[in-house]
């Protein structure tokens, strides 16, 4: 029997085609670059976490790792962003970042929100 974990991961790769596509025709019409990996793994929770809404059997446990991925992966946007703008004082965000975006995580996980 095949885990779901590979179907997703599969399905990963089909999104991150699509993103990277998607990225080059949204750069040459708006001049606004977006991250093909981000936008996948965002694209990836944010359909999981839609599946598990409206009913369907989804582990928590995927949804939770992709979110740490989007939090972690905030969390480097400001710190390039502190050094493309030289306002160091957005690296102090940094351990904000990661403490309200874990517990972001866990009350969306958990129901609350």
């Amino acid at each position: 029997m095949v885990d779901v974990i590979y179907y997703i991961l599969l399905a990963m790769i089909g999104i991150y085609a699509i993103w990277i596509v998607l990225g080059k025709v949204i750069k040459n019409v708006f001049n606004f670059k977006i991250c093909a990996i981000c936008a996948t793994v965002v694209s990836t929770w944010g359909g999981l976490l839609a599946l598990k809404l409206a009913g369907y059997a989804i582990n928590q446990i995927i949804i939770a790792a992709l979110m740490g991925q989007s939090v972690a992966g905030f969390m480097y946007f400001l710190e390039r962003r502190a050094g493309s703008t030289r306002n160091k004082k957005l690296l102090l965000m940094k351990p904000f970042v990661i403490l309200f975006g874990t517990l972001a995580v866990y009350l969306i996980l958990s129901g609350v929100y």
